[in-house]
C-alpha cells in the first residue's frame, strides 16, 4: 500500500513538473517565438510591425488606430490601411483607403502614397471620386509633389498660416514669392485620367500635365472628351499658351 502511494507521489510530481515546464516554455515563446506562430483568422483592431529594439517600421491599422498615429491626434479620420516608417521611427508613407455612400453618389479614395525624409507626401498613386446631386468627378494617377527640405517645415507652415489670413491679390502675392523661393510644396506633375461633369459640362483629360517650380501650367499633353489631342506650352507665370499644336480638321 505504501508502495503504490510512493508511486503516485512520484507520478504526481513527474506530472507538474511536466506541467510547469511546457507553461514556462509557452511563456518565453510569448516574448521569444521559437516556434512558428500560424493562426486561421486574426481578428484585430491594429498590428504593429517592430525592430528588435522596438522601433516601429509598419502600422495595420483601423481607421481608430489612424487617428492616433503620430505627434497630433486627428479626429474623425475616415480612411485605414498600412503606414510605413524609416529607421528613426517616422512616417513614410502608406497604403489608406476609404469610400462610402453620399447623398446622390459616392465619396472614394484609395492612395499608396511615398514620403519625402521628415516631409510629407511627395509622390502618391491614387484613385480619387466623388459624386454628389452636383457633380462628378474620378482622378486616376500619379502625381509628384515638390517640397522644401524638412529642416525648413516650420518656415513652410508658418507661411502657410500667413497664406490662410489673406484673399485676392495679396494671396496670390504672397503664393507665388513662397513658391519662388522655394519656401512651399507645389504639383510638379500628374499622368493619368481626370474625368467627370462640372457645370453640367462632361470632361475627360487623360494625358501630362506638368507645372514649374512657380506651381504653374507649363506643358500640357492630353486627350479631350471629344478624342482631341492637345499639346500646349505655357509662360512662366501659366497665363498664356506660347505655343499650341494645330491639327488639321
Amino acid at each position: 500500500m505504501e508502495s503504490k502511494l510512493l508511486l503516485q507521489l512520484r507520478f504526481l510530481q513527474v506530472t507538474v513538473l511536466l506541467l510547469l515546464i511546457v507553461t514556462a516554455a509557452l511563456c518565453v515563446n510569448l516574448r521569444y517565438p521559437f516556434i512558428p506562430q500560424r493562426v486561421n483568422v486574426l481578428d484585430a483592431r491594429e498590428i504593429h510591425i517592430r525592430e528588435r529594439d522596438g522601433t516601429l517600421k509598419a502600422v495595420l491599422s483601423n481607421s481608430e488606430g489612424f487617428s492616433k498615429i503620430g505627434e497630433s491626434r486627428r479626429e474623425g479620420v475616415p480612411f485605414s490601411g498600412l503606414m510605413f516608417y524609416n529607421q528613426e521611427g517616422d512616417e513614410e508613407g502608406g497604403l489608406v483607403y476609404s469610400g462610402k455612400a453620399i447623398p446622390g453618389g459616392q465619396d472614394a479614395d484609395v492612395t499608396l502614397t511615398f514620403d519625402q525624409y521628415r516631409q510629407d507626401q511627395n509622390i502618391y498613386l491614387h484613385h480619387e471620386e466623388h459624386k454628389d446631386a452636383q457633380a462628378r468627378s474620378i482622378d486616376d494617377g500619379l502625381t509628384i509633389i515638390s517640397r522644401p527640405d524638412q529642416t525648413q517645415v516650420k518656415e513652410e507652415y508658418a507661411t502657410y498660416a500667413a497664406m490662410d489670413k489673406l484673399s485676392g491679390d495679396a494671396l496670390e502675392g504672397l503664393k507665388l514669392k513662397s513658391l519662388q523661393e522655394g519656401k512651399i510644396s507645389t504639383r510638379r506633375l500628374f499622368v493619368g485620367d481626370r474625368r467627370g461633369v462640372k457645370g453640367n459640362v462632361a470632361y475627360d483629360d487623360a494625358g501630362l500635365f506638368i507645372k514649374n517650380r512657380w506651381g504653374r501650367d507649363a506643358i500640357k499633353l492630353y486627350v479631350d472628351y471629344d478624342n482631341k489631342p492637345h499639346l500646349e506650352v505655357y509662360d512662366p507665370l501659366g497665363k498664356s499658351v506660347v505655343y499650341e499644336l494645330k491639327l488639321q480638321k
